[in-house]
């Protein structure tokens, strides 16, 4: 799978991009504030119908327009398939094939991205949210179902939360307790069953990565319980806090609540663990990340790399370089020092550079 054209149009600050991609590594380099993050949200908006920056639509669109639009053929040997996504301030448009899209089911993990930005690492160094979110999107990735039995679950929740605002505790509160119990428990099922096939793979990428022998895990809460000793720890947690959810409004056990836990030699990452430590398993949470996806569904996501070299050391740049020039899969990686990644014998397909929202081919020269 690979994204062989992609066009968009009043983008942010880009009035229009109409290319050809390639297989490989496409680099965007150029100094800051040009449009190269944009261009990989784009591609990413293309895949998921958000922003990986929590962006409002209108914040999207090109100023002074009153919508954008991205299209992209995506190639499945020997197939192609054409989506199309239109953003005006009030709402989406998306169409597969030149027909309207009327389920997310039917689109999403159609083309599929994993993402490394510098600020996904506020989300190892953060509270329990950002890890939960990490976590969440690569099951996810792996798992496109996944997606709808996170929203049964917060249907649920959002219906307990309502009654219990309401003062209403009686048979209509049990029966969104119910529902919330037993969607709770399938998703802290779907985590854990994630993280016991992902979590010896993700050591190992961290070790050759760090070059070190540095142990790192994740521990989720209740990983070593079956389904039923789940279902009574949730029970016995909403018995432990009925009085004061009545006095609060809101459910305060649950999924949305739960800490995965980041290691490093058995002590919290984000606590004890150095900045090199830190990028080492978000690298190491990425690549262990992609091999998920494609053991699961076959498919190889593409790879959007945002200013990646300059988060890491010449070591841990020439280890992550090794495995991605030993993976056929596509990748758009963003730069404003293209000279680095020539050391660091980083070969693309194409190079593009990047000013003021528009792009030009130029040669690339290795070093």
């Amino acid at each position: 799978m690979h994204l062989q054209k992609l066009f968009f149009r009043n983008f942010r600050n880009f009035e229009k991009v109409d290319l050809q991609m390639e297989k490989g590594l496409t680099l965007l380099w150029g100094d800051n504030a040009q449009g190269k993050t944009n261009f990989l949200e784009a591609v990413f908006f293309l895949a998921n119908l958000k922003s990986f920056r929590n962006s409002k639509n209108r914040d999207i669109i090109r100023w002074g327009e009153s919508c954008c639009h991205i299209s992209g053929d995506i190639m499945f040997q020997p197939c192609c398939k054409k989506v199309e996504v239109g953003v005006e301030k009030t709402g989406k448009s998306v169409r597969l094939n030149g027909k309207p899209v009327k389920s997310g089911r039917d689109y999403f993990g159609l083309f599929k991205t994993v993402l490394f930005s510098p600020e996904e690492l506020n989300l190892v160094k953060g509270g329990p949210a950002g890890r939960r979110s990490l976590l969440d999107r690569a099951v996810f990735l792996a798992d496109p179902d996944f997606l709808e039995r996170v929203k049964k679950y917060d249907n649920y929740l959002k219906n307990r939360n309502r009654l219990l605002k309401e003062k209403r505790f009686r048979d209509e509160l049990e029966v969104w307790t119910e529902g919330f119990l037993e969607n709770g428990v399938r998703l802290r099922k779907d985590r854990i069953t994630y993280l016991r096939e992902f979590t010896p793979e993700l050591k190992k990428n961290y070790r050759e990565i760090a070059g070190t022998a540095e142990n790192v895990d994740i521990l989720y809460p209740g990983s070593e319980k079956g389904d039923e000793e789940l279902g009574k720890d949730l029970r016995e947690d909403l018995k432990k806090t009925r009085e004061k959810e009545r006095d609060l409004g809101y459910t305060l056990v649950g999924p949305h609540w739960d800490d995965p836990l980041f290691l490093v030699d058995g002590r919290p990452l984000r606590i004890f663990g150095s900045q090199g430590q830190k990028r080492s398993f978000l690298m190491a949470f990425k690549i262990t990340q992609i091999q998920a996806i494609e053991a699961k569904t076959g498919k190889t996501p593409v790879l959007l790399l945002d200013d990646m070299a300059s988060e890491l050391d010449s070591f841990r740049q020439l280890n992550f370089f090794r495995f991605l020039s030993s993976r056929e899969g596509q990748v758009f990686m963003t730069t404003t020092d293209k000279q680095q990644l020539a050391r660091c014998g980083v070969s693309p397909s194409r190079s593009f550079q990047v000013c003021a929202g528009t792009l030009e081919e130029v040669k690339y020269e290795r070093l």
